[in-house]
């Protein structure tokens, strides 16, 4: 008699898949306070989220450009913010509400890393992995080297987009096989295109490609599967255009247009005998990082995959690899990824895709692990685990002889783990209870041991920025009007600085974090720059300067125009005394220091700008201007009684592609001038409304392709709901159902 089925048992493992990535995910905030707020985190994605969550709650959405932030302020060129992916609104609004940006960005980070470790389990469990085999890859993943210590420590972007992709893959294996709707394809496939990185776009092609050579060798699936596959990918694809078409018409002007289109630098750049270490959790490959050479495990995969392969029931792939067509299609393209040059066009350092790679492969390895380890030729498999275990950990020695304390402990951890995994093996009915517990387990372990080998990852740029935020509004409130900041502190990032780079932030604040202080600050960390402008002030894309932008800001950009200062209404300047005396610059008469020491100096304006409440900067002799105003962030409108001779207007805003501008009805000219702000040519003896609007370029071209490829993914649905009730209808072509006689009992 069959035993009957406990409620809610199938849960378990998925509940565990999370519960335990939870967990391990805090151990490196328990061990280092700012593990989660390297690089990119700490300065570009906390502030710039807290900033998109403040402009959805006032209406701004979405929200494709905010002038106030300059350089920072093109987020659809920028495209990697994702402000179409309705799934990052939940992120910025809880970031604007946060009382401290590291805290909630850790529980963001964490909750994506658990999206991904339970999309990678059922993943497996499609591909027909035991569920505590799948349990087991599935919390692996997300710590494996790069995902761990460059995504969730550094990327945050990269991180978000990687955990769409095991959803993405096992959706449409669903819709390739006919048991889900079309639509939910489209679905998850625009949200892999909405999110706006491009190494998630990159993963929807390759898995759409690897499912579509899975369809056509598999003789279980229908032909019209591959069809439908390919439907809803060109659906999805149809997205493109309204993502990155602004990025593509911008990045012409930013310093993305700068070097050639293919390219080998070595940066983040692994070998094939990096690889080697894939299962040692203390071994660092020879990769040239961020800030140098590399520090950290970054092409550590998990423990238990190397020592383990000689387990493996090899023999049972005979024959059964049409099934699993797409992963190993997968795993072979991401394979030549990770050995491509280090810059292919937008796609920068190859290690970058190892997790993808790593993803593909613990499919694989789930599959077979699910058919149990091997008990034959004991002595055998036992030699070729020690030689796999060993060989890594001496060339990982005699790579770097002064790490042996920690790669031998690493090792003795590895060593330790699988015997402990090969003696569950033998425990008859609870060996795979065992195994779970001994993979899952010693994954937290494992985590446990880099913390106390590595910490943070000092290949990324340490911040230890303040986080906050009443603080930070506190101290830099009395900054008023448009904010310039002349600093540069990158000598101090490092380990044995930290404590002068941490004081530095009593004065002056990085990257983007004035958008969390009601400041509008100039300086912004963006991969965006306009090149002109960035030039005329020396700004670096992360927002630190050199002294030769001190002494420009004070100088017009053009014989026949003011100060750049004016011409950007700036009303505050910051400035670091080393910038200042290397500068040989005092500001000329209209500033007044109010504040001077050892640390920083602050220069405010004397005299009030004209045109209060609006971006107008500058007209020419001649023309009369009765009122401006900016309405809203996207808007901007000037009255003029007279243009006199005609000319160009300036506005203290950067003149990216994209602003439109109306005279009296009629279009007129946007342009940029040396400094890269914008410019409006006025037509001769005329008088009128001058309305300025931004939208982003190919806006329209983009609307209509997703309009169209909504449109497609609806017709799609409607077929497969009509296709599916037509075979409920039609007992013939309905599958067989399966005899409960046959059934496995539970």
């Amino acid at each position: 008699m069959r035993a009957p089925r406990v409620a809610g048992r199938g849960l378990l493992w998925p509940v565990l898949v999370l519960v335990a990535t939870a967990v391990f995910a805090a151990i490196p905030r328990l061990a280092t306070t700012w593990f989660y707020q390297r690089g990119d985190t700490a300065v570009q994605f906390a502030p710039t989220w807290y900033h998109l969550g403040r402009l959805t709650r006032d209406g701004v959405y979405p929200a494709w450009m905010d002038p106030h932030s300059w350089a920072g302020g093109n987020y659809a060129a920028e495209a990697l913010f994702g402000i179409y992916d309705p799934l990052n609104i939940p992120v910025w609004l809880a970031m604007s509400a946060a009382g401290d940006l590291m805290t909630t960005t850790f529980v963001v980070k964490v909750c994506f890393m658990m999206l991904l470790a339970l999309g990678t389990y059922l993943l497996c469990r499609e591909y027909d992995a035991e569920p505590w085999a799948a349990a087991s890859v599935a919390v692996a993943l997300p710590f494996c080297g790069f995902t761990l210590f460059w995504d969730a420590g550094s990327w945050a972007s990269g991180l978000i987009a990687f955990s769409y992709t095991p959803w993405v893959w096992f959706v449409l294996r669903k819709v390739l096989r006919g048991t889900a709707n079309p639509f939910w394809g489209f679905v998850v496939g625009a949200l892999a295109v909405t999110q706006g990185n491009p190494y998630g776009v990159l993963a929807l092609v390759v898995v759409g490609l690897g499912l579509v050579v899975e369809g056509l060798l598999d003789g279980d699936v229908d032909r019209t599967g591959v069809l439908r596959l390919i439907g809803v990918g060109a659906c999805a694809a149809l997205l493109l255009p309204l993502v990155f078409l602004p990025l593509l018409e911008t990045s012409g002007l930013t310093v993305r247009s700068l070097g050639a289109l293919v390219a080998n630098t070595g940066k983040l750049q692994p070998v094939p005998g990096d690889f080697l270490q894939a299962s040692n959790p203390t071994a660092v490959p020879p990769i040239i990082a961020i800030t140098g050479p590399m520090t950290v495990p970054a092409t550590f995969l998990a423990w238990f995959v190397v020592p383990l392969l000689p387990w493996l029931r090899w023999g049972d792939w005979r024959g059964r690899l049409r099934p699993v067509a797409a992963p190993l299609a997968i795993s072979v393209v991401y394979l030549a990824l990770v050995l491509a040059p280090s810059k292919l066009w937008q796609f920068r350092w190859p290690l970058r895709v190892t997790e993808y790679l790593y993803l593909g492969l613990l499919v694989l390895f789930a599959r077979m692990l699910s058919r149990g380890l091997a008990a034959s030729h004991a002595r055998a498999r036992i030699i070729a685990s020690v030689v796999a275990i060993a060989v890594p950990a001496y060339l990982a020695w005699a790579d770097n002889p002064s790490a042996l304390h920690r790669l031998a402990a690493g090792t003795l951890l590895v060593a330790v783990l699988t015997a402990l995994a090969l003696l569950a093996a033998r425990l008859g009915s609870l060996r795979t209870i065992a195994l779970a517990g001994v993979f899952i387990v010693g994954t937290g372990l494992g985590v446990t041991l880099q913390m106390k080998a590595f910490g943070e990852n000092k290949s990324s740029r340490v911040w230890h920025a303040p986080s906050d935020v009443a603080a930070m509004k506190s101290r830099f409130d009395s900054r008023s009007g448009t904010v310039m900041q002349f600093s540069d502190f990158t000598d101090l990032q490092h380990q044995k600085t930290l404590k002068q780079l941490t004081a530095k932030w009593q004065y002056f604040l990085p990257g983007s974090l004035y958008d969390v202080t009601d400041v509008d600050a100039v300086n912004h960390y963006t991969g965006m720059g306009l090149v002109r402008f960035e030039r005329s002030l020396c700004m670096s894309y992360d927002g630190f300067t050199r002294p030769c932008g001190y002494r420009s800001i004070f100088a017009p950009p053009a014989p026949s125009l003011p100060p750049l200062a004016d011409l950007m209404k700036v009303d505050t300047i910051v400035v670091g005394p080393k910038q200042a005396r290397a500068a040989h610059l005092t500001p000329p008469s209209g500033w007044t220091q109010v504040t001077s020491n050892a640390q920083v100096q602050v220069y405010r304006r004397t005299q009030p700008l004209p045109w209060p409440g609006s971006h107008l900067s500058y007209v020419p002799n001649g023309v009369q201007v009765t009122a401006a105003a900016s309405d809203g962030v996207r808007h901007e409108h000037v009255d003029l009684s007279a243009t006199g001779n005609g000319g160009q207007l300036v506005f203290a805003m950067l003149g990216w592609p994209g602003w439109h501008a109306t005279f009296d009805g009629h279009p007129v000219a946007v342009g940029r001038d040396s400094a890269g702000l914008l410019t409006v040519t006025l037509p001769a003896h005329g008088s009128g409304r001058l309305s300025l609007t931004y939208t982003p370029p190919g806006l329209v071209a983009g609307l209509g392709a997703g309009g169209a490829g909504l449109l497609g993914a609806l017709g799609l649905a409607w077929f497969g709901r009509r296709r599916k009730v037509r075979e409920l209808d039609d007992p013939d072509e309905a599958e067989p159902v399966e005899d409960p006689r046959e059934a496995e009992p539970v």
